[in-house]
């Protein structure tokens, strides 16, 4: 038997407890000592072990904090862009939204306004860790709803761009940490660069990979919508395909630029071939899917059972509210479940909470209700969960309904 100062120490009983890195517990309950989880477990185990704790009930389901590992704050201020018409191409889609930057007369209070309502509007839908990546410092890290960690996105793609690139990023503070955007959109050497810098820092790389599919056609061949993106917008012909380098798969072009680690994340990930997933799988690269962006700008649907198969957890993100009028990590799981049917709905739970704070490197904190990790733990409340009888059918609830009608916090 153990003994707690009350004042810190508390057990939370709920009829349902998630942990994610383990089995549902029906009547379950997690001790917290105020900031970190002490354990998991039943209710009745939990209270022979500490009968002198103080009890609140909860009415819901607890589980771990979601991880959003791919969010643009800053183009939160433009809202919803919508492609030309209905059948036009993802790079039709980039000129609209380029064009929508360019012509807005937004002010920086104006896109940091928008921007800190689109993370309180995250951390009510249960976000817990934020993965921004914007072209602007908005010195939101500091916010105290969440958890945002940022990377500042670089483009450019010809010689001349990627030597402009290299000066602003020597300029920055040592600190600062920079990504790329794409293969298509920022050079090889600038990648490399990059990716070198954030090893030294110890940071995330994270990168928009294999989104559509003409991404490998400009590698391959120098063709497709991306070739006469780059030649409008930059009037220099594509630098695809790169001599002395295999540029037959996106993926292969980038092992071979060494930009595949435990510490880079792919986000998209729509258009790989097993043998470019077995790569990602061999280099614990990380896989971060945008399932509703996807949908909007009608690119293709991630092979998310293949990539389990190959040992991939992939995490979620939401990408912008420019590409997904719902940006709601809910809604990402019910299109997941919608679009792959036969996969196991606790993997895709998994994939909202975990797999976000492992790709992320911060699974010691957040991801799972274990001993040790943060007390931010969700309460989730529908009178839906009422006619749950076993662990399938509570997972199943909150992977397929949406949001929970109470969304709180311990």
């Amino acid at each position: 038997m153990s003994h707690f100062p009350k004042s810190t120490f508390r057990i939370f009983r709920a009829p349902w407890v998630v942990p994610v890195s383990s089995a549902v517990i029906c009547d379950g309950a997690v001790v917290t000592d105020g900031s970190t989880i002490v354990t998991t477990g039943s209710f009745s185990d939990i209270f022979s072990q500490y009968p002198d704790l103080p009890v609140t009930k909860c009415s819901g389901v607890l589980l771990p904090a979601l991880v959003n590992a791919h969010i643009h704050l800053e183009l939160s201020v433009y809202g919803v862009v919508y492609p030309p018409k209905q059948t036009s191409s993802m790079c039709e889609w980039i000129n609209e939204l380029l064009r929508t930057r360019e012509t807005a007369q937004f002010t920086i209070d104006d896109i940091r306004n928008a921007a800190t309502q689109t993370v309180l509007e995250q951390y009510n839908s249960g976000v817990a860790l934020l993965l921004d990546i914007g072209n602007l410092d908005l010195g939101l890290h500091s916010l105290r709803t969440l958890e945002i960690h940022p990377l500042l996105e670089i483009y450019g793609s010809s010689a001349e761009a990627t030597k402009t690139a290299v000066d602003t990023i020597e300029q920055l503070p040592t600190e600062q940490a920079v990504t790329g955007h794409a293969p298509y959109s920022t050079s090889p050497d600038l990648l490399q660069y990059i990716k070198k810098r954030s090893t030294q820092q110890n940071e995330l790389f994270s990168l928009h990979v294999a989104e559509n599919i003409d991404e490998a056609l400009l590698l391959k061949e120098g063709k497709g919508c991306f070739a006469q993106f780059l030649k409008n917008r930059t009037g220099s012909k594509s630098l695809f395909p790169i001599a002395g380098i295999d540029s037959s798969s996106v993926v292969e072009y980038l092992r071979q630029l060494g930009l595949m680690d435990s510490q880079t994340i792919y986000v998209h990930c729509v258009h790989l071939s097993d043998k470019e997933i077995q790569s990602i799988a061999d280099t614990e690269t990380h896989v971060c899917l945008c399932s509703g962006s996807n949908a909007f700008l009608g690119v293709g649907t991630a092979r998310l059972q293949v990539l389990l198969d190959h040992g991939i957890l992939p995490a979620l993100g939401t990408d912008s509210i420019a590409s997904n009028p719902d940006i709601n990590l809910w809604s990402e799981m019910v299109l997941l479940r919608k679009e792959h049917p036969d996969v196991n709905p606790e993997h895709i739970l998994k994939m909202a909470t975990y797999g976000g704070a492992r790709a992320m490197g911060r699974e010691s904190v957040y991801g799972s209700l274990q001993k040790g990790k943060t007390a931010r733990i969700l309460h989730v409340q529908d009178d839906m969960f009422a006619h749950a009888s076993n662990d399938t059918e509570i997972i199943d609830l909150l992977t397929s309904k949406g949001q929970p009608d109470l969304v709180g916090w311990l």
